[in-house]
């Protein structure tokens, strides 16, 4: 019998990769064998973790024409997987945004659950089944726990995320500092490092007819960055808006030490958009709101606004 295709979004982050690993990891010791394959390159963040424990980095997918089965992880969209995969091969999703298009997987087992990281969906079905965890798969599960709930600050967490993160650490065995080496390691944006993560970590939807483009950056030393290089940002966007042929594009950046978001944009209609979904103030091109949001949940605000408003 042919494996079973593991794989996610173009680009992936380390909840993503995360995820799939571990997750062949269990199938496979269930019996059914399963593959994981990527999509395209990892973030900076992933990169780290994979080279930092000396983990193997999964092989491209050029397309999935060669598996009757493919299982998706942190992604229930076809959103840069469109000319890879065909979503009635898809059997199974495993998502944690509240945003979704699980619907476009008629053949598709779908899970659904807003916990801080899909990670924890995955490290949960080790502790369900009672199954034994590798090293390399606690500490991808762990790190991606970590990275997506923002060390337990993001709003999103939820007692599922710290349990699990606990769990996993019982055979990871990473030190309680891990979250700032980690993201020490993906907060060097100097020279075209800046240009390369804004257009890197670039997702975009549609609402009520209007292309929106939000860029993230998660970072250590956020409120430097926007101060002393908010216009480089803003001419960024610019220049990405023009050739995605986007109605809207900004900037969130957060700061992991301060716990606070910093929002770019040069565009005035964003502007407003932000100000009437978030409450935020904009000073020139730089806006500062209090606690952590991350994109996941800025989206399916942004996207009733705009359908109000429409």
């Amino acid at each position: 019998m042919k494996p079973i295709l593991i794989t996610f979004g173009l680009r992936p982050d380390l909840d993503a990769l995360a995820c799939a690993i571990a997750y062949a990891e269990l199938l496979n010791a269930q019996g059914k064998a399963a593959v994981v394959a990527t999509t395209g390159e990892a973030h900076e963040e992933a990169k780290y973790v994979f080279d930092r424990f000396g983990i193997k980095y999964p092989e491209l997918l050029e397309n999935a024409d060669g598996y009757d089965e493919i299982i998706l992880v942190d992604k229930s969209d076809m959103m840069g997987i469109e000319d890879k995969v065909s979503p009635e091969k898809v059997i199974e999703v495993i998502d944690h945004r509240k945003v979704h298009q699980a619907e476009k997987f008629p053949n598709a087992k779908v899970q659904i659950e807003l916990v801080g990281a899909a990670a924890t969906l995955i490290a949960e079905k080790f502790i369900k089944d009672d199954l034994v965890i590798s090293k390399d798969a606690a500490i991808l599960l762990y790190a991606a726990i970590i990275s997506n709930t923002l060390n337990f600050k993001g709003t999103l967490t939820t007692a599922r995320d710290v349990n699990a993160a606990a769990w996993l650490n019982r055979t990871a065995g990473l030190p309680d500092n891990f979250w700032k080496e980690m993201f020490l390691a993906k907060s060097d944006l100097s020279g075209g490092k800046l240009a390369e993560r804004v257009r890197g970590d670039l997702v975009w939807f549609e609402a009520a007819g209007k292309k929106v483009g939000i860029a993230q950056i998660e970072m250590i030393g956020a409120r430097k960055l926007v101060e002393e290089r908010g216009d480089e940002i803003a001419r960024e966007l610019a220049l990405v808006k023009t050739e995605m042929a986007l109605d809207h594009i900004f900037q969130n950046v957060i700061d992991l030490e301060g716990c606070n978001n910093f929002f770019v944009a040069d565009d005035e209609d964003a502007k407003k958009l932000l100000q009437n979904v978030l409450k935020i103030s904009f000073h020139g091109v730089i806006a500062e709101r209090p606690d952590l949001i991350m994109r996941k949940q800025i989206i399916p605000l942004v996207k009733l606004a705009l359908e109000q408003k429409d």
